[in-house]
């Protein structure tokens, strides 16, 4: 059996954009801040594919806290509850993740959501 090729970075992120990354929100959140919601993480991806096959991380970071602080605008009268904030980290962690950088808190210091 031949060997799976390896994916790189810019390949795995390739994968997930354009996806729902927020369709669970379907039923409780308004339809316009999801949309926004999801380009602003397809904006990531495409910050985060820019970036090549060997990511720097500190690069990645500022790509990273960019999302965050549109989120942060985004989050104007407060909808980012448990669930939604929960959903953007995952969502985050994943990307941060298919770069090759091990995803902790320190990746969101900017957040105020």
């Amino acid at each position: 059996m031949a060997k799976r090729k390896k994916l790189t970075p810019p390949e795995r992120l390739a994968k997930v954009r354009g996806k729902r990354h927020f369709k669970s929100w379907d039923t409780f959140v308004d339809t316009k801040r999801i949309a926004k919601s999801e380009k602003s993480i397809d904006t990531l991806i495409d910050d985060l594919i820019l970036l090549g096959d060997e990511p720097d991380e500190a690069k990645a970071r500022r790509a990273v806290a960019r999302c965050v602080k549109r989120f942060n605008k985004m989050d104007d009268d407060g909808w980012i509850n448990t669930i939604e904030r929960d959903d953007i980290s995952d969502v985050l962690d994943d990307l941060v993740s298919k770069c090759g950088f091990e995803p902790d808190d320190d990746w969101y210091d900017d957040r105020d959501w």
